[in-house]
């Protein structure tokens, strides 16, 4: 919290309006300066995000309804969606208020969830929609549509649908590809699927993909969110998963590009 607190003096130094969730502002005893969750995320010039890419995807999915920008500082271990280290926070704040920065849009996934029982129930990602087994759940199999017309059937762990941005995350770890944040895409990517021969499949980010998960297996069928939110499939239940209208709008204020990001986070450590 002391981060917080230094952060929250300089910022009043520039003239800024500061303000933090009540909760933030009760740990760091600075009360005065308490909103709630829907003015930070619906009023704010743009909002400081401490943590690493976990948080950042938090409230990314929170801030998107109401279009307010990002800015990372990464306190965590890869930090692929900041835009700097924590060590370099004021000269990085500095940078944004006198306006050298550029705004990246990145695209997020709509995922619906259609019951025989229920209306449909809508959920929004940044990185990217997977729909899994349970622990106890055997190996389950999964019907895979683009645009309603049938794709592959995959019997497999799970299924990703990923954005470009997610394409660093899980998907990197079951095997998929890695994609540039700008390109207009998503990727759908098995794991672990029984098979000598199941490959990532690319579409376009105007695709509709609908999944149909097996329930003849002993246990749960999830679909998840970025891996932080969570939901149980039921019997009869078609996820629809398709780009949203909303947008992650992530503040950068550096001149590395993706590549030397990708290098320095992923490839550089191996070598």
């Amino acid at each position: 919290m002391n981060m917080v607190s230094s952060l929250a003096a300089f910022l009043l130094e520039k003239d800024c309006r500061v303000v933090l969730t009540y909760k933030i502002a009760e740990l760091t005893g600075l009360k005065e300066l308490g909103v709630t969750k829907y003015e930070l995320y619906s009023k704010s010039d743009f909002i400081i995000v401490l943590g690493g890419d976990g948080t950042l995807l938090d409230t990314g999915r929170k801030a998107a309804k109401y279009g307010t920008p990002l800015l990372g500082i990464n306190m965590g271990t890869m930090g692929f969606l900041a835009s700097a280290d924590a060590a370099d926070v004021n000269e990085t704040i500095e940078k944004v208020l006198n306006g050298e920065y550029k705004l990246e849009k990145r695209l997020m996934l709509e995922a619906e969830i259609s019951s025989e029982a229920d209306s449909p129930k809508q959920y929004v990602a940044v990185n990217d929609v997977c729909i899994s087994r349970g622990v106890f759940t055997k190996i389950t199999d999964y019907g895979i549509y683009v645009n309603d017309e049938y794709l592959a059937n995959f019997r497999a762990d799970g299924i990703i649908i990923s954005t470009p941005t997610g394409s660093t995350a899980y998907n990197l770890s079951a095997g998929g590809p890695v994609l540039k944040p700008d390109i207009e895409c998503m990727v759908i990517t098995p794991i672990c699927a029984h098979s000598l021969h199941s490959r990532s499949i690319v579409v376009s980010a105007d695709d509709v993909i609908r999944i149909e998960a097996g329930f003849d297996t002993n246990g749960d069928v999830i679909m998840s969110m970025d891996g932080q939110t969570s939901v149980i499939l039921n019997s009869g239940d078609t996820i629809s998963v398709k780009k949203s209208d909303r947008s992650l709008n992530i503040i950068k204020t550096n001149r590395r590009s993706f590549y030397e990001i990708l290098r320095k986070k992923l490839i550089s450590k191996g070598e």
